[in-house]
């Protein structure tokens, strides 16, 4: 098993070892892990020619070429004596391809970029289990201090958690430490006095980082509160997740909401509209709709959708300027009139 820890990980970049043909760096602050890849990516290329190409694929490379993965890790450079790859996870990305690269042997070193994985997570453990590859941590100090938050909370609370259950936990809560302390102490109360919070416990009751973060943005910007909307907004973030999943799940909730004014606008009383709305919401989200089509029209909703569709289109084609795209959508969101 090759697993760095948080703290083991800065070592590794400054002078990985030789055997590795394969590294996964992952963790909750996407700029965090992209930083840490470009290092490693550079200090493995300089070690072995300066000319050494670097290459860099994202969502947009692999969903024009599904193939353009493998002839990369299969292909020998022509200009240099290796070759580095970096690749950035997304969801359709084929995990399976990336374990028989790794099994048939690479003939270029591969950097892979991945969110905050848990520690079940299929692609982790494929690299930790492989002698050639190298698992990487990735947290900063404020992840660091999610730990310490979680033993004192369990200690007031007079109860214990085991090792795995706090593994488990510590992957799902992400670094902002106010989504983290409410989802911590859900599961100490549920483990009451004297009580022993078990892996099952923790994956029962904890609602990943990333889908409240997701939840709080859309929320947020529906209800037109500038400065909740930005500081959610760097929540997600700090809970791994892209600023393109956080306008894929602000476009899901505008056409939601825009489904419920519809039928309001035909004749529909506000809460059946909201009740009938398939699939269903719960009922702090049911509270949440009702205020929300008083603040929007069906005029005003489609236009954010049409925004929406392309702040998500610009970010495809521009990854590298995804988070102004997606401030300035937020802000455009919050100052649109009724």
């Amino acid at each position: 098993m090759v697993a760095f820890k948080a703290a083991q990980t800065p070592r590794l970049l400054a002078n990985p070892d030789a055997k590795f043909r394969a590294f996964l760096l992952y963790g909750p602050e996407a700029g965090l892990v992209t930083d840490r890849a470009a290092t490693l990516a550079g200090v493995l290329a300089a070690r072995f020619d300066p000319n050494a190409e670097i290459i860099r694929l994202d969502e947009r490379d692999l969903t024009e070429n599904p193939d353009r993965l493998a002839i990369e890790a299969q292909t020998v450079s022509m200009f240099a004596n290796q070759k580095v790859v970096r690749i950035k996870t997304w969801p359709r990305l084929s995990v399976d391809l990336l374990s028989e690269l790794i099994e048939a042997g690479s003939d270029a070193l591969l950097v892979v970029e991945a969110g905050n994985l848990r520690p079940t997570a299929k692609l982790r453990k494929i690299f930790e289990a492989a002698a050639s590859t190298a698992a990487c941590a990735c947290y900063s100090d404020a992840a660091r201090d999610i730990g310490p938050l979680i033993d004192r909370t369990f200690e007031r609370c007079g109860c214990s958690i085991t090792p795995e259950a706090r593994a488990m936990l510590l992957s799902l809560v992400g670094v902002d430490p106010v989504l983290a302390r409410s989802e911590v102490e859900k599961v100490a109360l549920f483990a009451g006095n004297a009580g022993v919070a078990t892996l099952e416990d923790v994956e029962a009751i904890v609602v990943d980082s990333g889908e409240l973060a997701l939840d709080a943005l859309a929320q947020s910007a529906a209800d037109k509160s500038c400065e909740r909307t930005l500081r959610d907004f760097d929540r997600l973030t700090a809970a791994g997740q892209s600023p393109q999943a956080g306008l894929a799940a602000l476009a899901w909730h505008f056409e939601r909401l825009h489904r419920v004014i519809a039928e309001i606008d035909k004749g529909a009383q506000p809460a059946r509209a909201v009740a009938a709305i398939r699939p269903p919401v719960g009922f702090s989200q049911r509270d949440a709709l009702l205020r929300q089509v008083r603040n929007w029209t069906g005029s005003s909703v489609r236009q954010s959708i049409i925004a929406l569709q392309s702040a998500i289109a610009q970010s495809r084609r521009r990854p590298h300027l995804e988070r102004q795209i997606t401030e300035r959508l937020l802000l455009d969101l919050c100052e649109k009139k009724s």
